[in-house]
């Protein structure tokens, strides 16, 4: 069980291009379709037209600004990060040995934020449509959330005798979970105006609307383990059990509906927006499409004989803890209120906040909870520069981006980061986006 220099750095390897990889962004059960949001740390609500009001705030569909016509294809962006031992670490050693110096140091860096931890989260928008006060979103998100302890991290730098002169060492694998998901959302989205007039003529030219969106989820896997027991010494006793998809299924292992309600008001300078998202939802798992693996396995130090059990069982024979965990997941109500305003005709200002109600185990993409505020500054009228920053659950976020609109069209990028905890996750988007007025 003592592990090697080279497997060190093997693993150490596939663990930075994993988190490498990631190209998506997750706003809810639908992916953040807009690198003008992401360039604006999410702080968006107030301000989205087109398509991309579908997922922020869909009564936008119905006020002045929108585009008649909007259209996205493909866009993709997302966050990934390791703490805390992060990416930029791990980058450091690709595909070279890492020494037991740096091992021992990364350890201690461990056992003092109780563990080591890695997330991502992202999705992908494959269709974005927008024409006069309708709205149509389709995409998909995913998750992942990996949290191993502190002795699970000393086994996977170092194996259970890598610290104690060659002879195994006990060693707690108690906190060590994986917790993922994926989905797909299809959403249609309708705005009408509403005669409301909230300042009795101080503000010019106001403006409000309402909007609704339906949604229909489909849950494509879900993967699920945490150790029950699990014991190093000399000899291994591993206890993980784990749920995933059976080796059967269809690619669906859950379906729902759900919808948003949506507002939105301008006057003046001004705008707001309000999104109540999930005002009901009937997400669940299926589980006649979720099977059991035991996750167990006996090892004896120095022997080269040992038993393993990861044959595949029905749903019903998993430990209840996990059932009922499997059982709370749900996508549970979220609450967004945006508020902008335009300074002059190429800056305009905006805040945001947002909160997400829910257990520990209800399904949460991204960050809990986000207060912020953005700005989107146009240097030349069809160069827009944007910026932003927030205080989210656990930490902070910051983004910039930037866009060309050129022939109809707007390319836009943006880049993030992340502090979650003493986390830093680091995020990327891009997308072409077709725009008539």
């Amino acid at each position: 069980m003592r592990a090697s220099h080279l497997s060190v750095a093997r693993r150490v390897s596939l663990v930075a291009i994993l988190l490498g990889t990631v190209q998506s962004s997750a706003h809810a059960q639908l992916p953040n379709a807009s690198a003008a949001a992401f360039g604006m740390a999410g702080n968006f609500t107030a301000v989205a037209k087109g398509y991309e009001a579908v997922s922020w705030n869909a009564a936008n569909l119905a006020m002045p600004g929108r585009p008649f016509f909007s259209l996205g294809l493909g866009i993709a962006g997302g966050n990934a990060g390791l703490d805390p031992v992060d990416v930029s670490a791990l980058n450091e050693f690709s595909g070279l040995t890492v020494d037991f110096d740096t091992r021992l140091a990364w350890l201690g860096k461990a056992r003092l934020a109780g563990g080591e931890r890695a997330r991502a989260d992202g999705g992908v928008t494959w269709l974005g449509l927008s024409v006069g006060p309708f709205g149509v979103h389709v995409g998909s998100t995913a998750y992942a959330d990996m949290n191993l302890s502190p002795d699970a991290f000393e086994a996977f730098l170092f194996g259970n005798a890598g610290l104690n002169g060659g002879q195994p060492k006990p060693l707690d694998m108690a906190g060590t979970s994986v917790r993922g998901g994926a989905f797909t959302t299809g959403a249609v989205s309708f705005a009408l105006p509403v005669p409301l007039r909230l300042t009795a003529g101080i503000l010019k030219n106001e403006r409000a609307a309402i909007g609704i969106t339906s949604k229909y989820l489909v849950g494509h896997g879900l993967v699920l383990t945490q150790d029950i027991g699990s014991a190093l010494d000399d000899v291994v006793r591993l206890r993980f059990p784990v749920i995933a998809p059976d080796t059967s299924y269809d690619g669906i292992a859950g379906v729902g509906q759900a919808a948003d309600l949506s507002f939105a008001w301008s006057g003046g300078p001004w705008r707001v927006g309000v999104q109540a998202q999930n005002v009901f939802n009937s997400f669940k798992w299926d589980t006649t499409k979720l099977a059991y693996l035991p996750g167990t396995g006996t090892f004896t130090y120095g022997a080269d004989n040992g038993e393993t059990d990861f044959d595949q069982q029905p749903y019903s024979a998993a430990p209840q803890e996990l059932r009922e965990i499997v059982a709370a997941q749900a996508f549970k109500p979220a609450l967004a209120i945006g508020v902008a305003m335009r300074l002059t005709g190429a800056l305009t200002l905006t805040a945001d906040m947002k909160t997400q109600t829910g257990g520990d185990e209800a399904i949460v993409i991204g960050p809990r909870s986000h207060f912020g505020v953005g700005a989107e500054f146009r240097v030349l009228p069809l160069v827009p520069l944007r910026a932003g920053v927030a205080s989210i659950t656990d930490g902070w976020q910051a983004a910039v981006g930037a866009g060309v609109r050129l022939l109809g069209y707007e390319l836009g990028a943006a880049t993030s980061i992340r502090r979650r905890g003493v986390a830093t996750e680091s995020g990327l988007m891009i997308g072409v986006v077709g725009i008539g007025r």
